[in-house]
């Protein structure tokens, strides 16, 4: 059938987040305010700072630390801020401007180790994301979500901090987006178009697990009701039980949650919630005739000691998979003709513009 495709209805709303390089970059919360208490103004390149382990393993999912950041700006304008210069001058330069080593392990003075403009440019981020704080500036939230993590967890978060390279942030923020990007479907999208570290370890790719899904043509009030239902549902939950959104799923997928009275009818009601999600979608392709049969199945690309899921049937998702990639390659052949006739446009409205302007040439 052939491999998915990018499709540009995904294209720019997916992005990996920023690489600081350099470890002095990186504060302690209470670093971060003692700073702002010395000057307010250093509140200018002070932000939080959110990690993979934040989303998935803090039950508020805050982010506990905070960056230094002094975006694209020239040395002249950063050093304008001398308290927060000096710990990048002093922990992030001599580390960027390394000298290269030899076979033998000797410097080769005069030659650094990092690729430019790294080394000349050691109080700017390894990788900035420009892209991202553009696409995500004028929303009010986005959703994100731990790269290399055992389940495919996305979540809501705040727009105004750095997002550290160990996440995903999708320029998204609409309930029924985020309910589908929760689904089943996206969920086995994912685990067949990413990498893994391990065998139970999903990598996730916005490249070829996001950009390549098709999503439904249209929404409904329903799904939108159901994403927002989601998460405050989740939010609830980790907040009561101080759990983290692994914890969370840990318990979610556990066959004997009877040993677990406390929690018992908050976790059937979220197996509920994610059943009526895969319902609604399911409705929204247009696939009626398919019978999810949600329950408690092995999963054969899982370790062996742990690969029992409360997700729908194996045989099920073949179907879906093959559905879904045939989905993917007809709205990309659609791309590509709506490309050709773009890059046609621009002559016949030349030559109509000619004749109709001036008549006499």
């Amino acid at each position: 059938m052939g491999k998915p495709m990018p499709l540009a209805a995904n294209k720019g709303k997916s992005f990996q987040g920023s690489i600081v390089l350099g470890k002095g970059f990186v504060l302690s919360i209470e670093e971060a305010e003692k700073l702002i208490r010395k000057n307010p103004r250093n509140k200018d390149v002070l932000f939080p700072y959110l990690n993979g382990d934040d989303l998935n393993n803090s039950s508020n999912q805050e982010p506990s630390r905070w960056v230094i950041n002094f975006f694209d700006w020239n040395e002249e304008k950063a050093r304008t801020y001398p308290d927060c210069f000096q710990i990048i001058e002093q922990f992030v330069k001599p580390e960027r401007q390394r000298w290269k080593l030899d076979s033998q392990g000797n410097e080769i003075v005069g030659t650094y180790a990092l690729r430019k403009p790294l080394p000349e440019k050691w109080w700017i981020y390894g990788e900035k994301r420009p892209s991202l704080y553009n696409s995500i500036s004028e929303l009010d939230q986005v959703m994100v979500l731990n790269r290399h993590a055992k389940y495919l967890l996305i979540s809501i978060c705040k727009n105004n901090i750095v997002f550290s390279d160990a996440t995903i942030v999708f320029a998204l923020n609409t309930f029924s987006e985020l309910a589908i990007l929760n689904s089943s479907f996206h969920d086995v999208w994912a685990w067949k178009n990413s990498s893994t570290m391990g065998v139970s370890t999903l990598r996730y790719s916005g490249t070829n697990a996001f950009e390549t899904f098709t999503f439904p043509t249209v929404m409904s009030e329903e799904l939108n009701g159901l994403g927002n239902e989601l998460h405050l549902t989740r939010l609830r939950i980790m907040k009561h039980y101080q759990l983290g959104l692994t914890d969370l799923q840990n318990i979610f997928h556990d066959i004997q949650l009877n040993n677990k009275a406390e929690i018992y009818d908050d976790i059937i009601q979220l197996r509920e919630l994610y059943k009526l999600i895969d319902f609604e979608i399911i409705k929204l392709y247009k696939w009626n005739d398919i019978d999810l049969k949600h329950s408690f199945y092995e999963l054969d690309h899982l370790p062996e000691k742990d690969r029992i899921r409360f997700t729908i049937h194996p045989t099920v998702t073949k179907e879906i998979l093959k559905r879904l990639l045939l989905l993917n390659l007809e709205q990309s052949k659609s791309d590509t003709l709506d490309k050709n006739m773009v890059k046609k446009r621009p002559k016949v409205i030349s030559k109509i513009s000619t004749n109709t302007l001036f008549p006499e040439d």
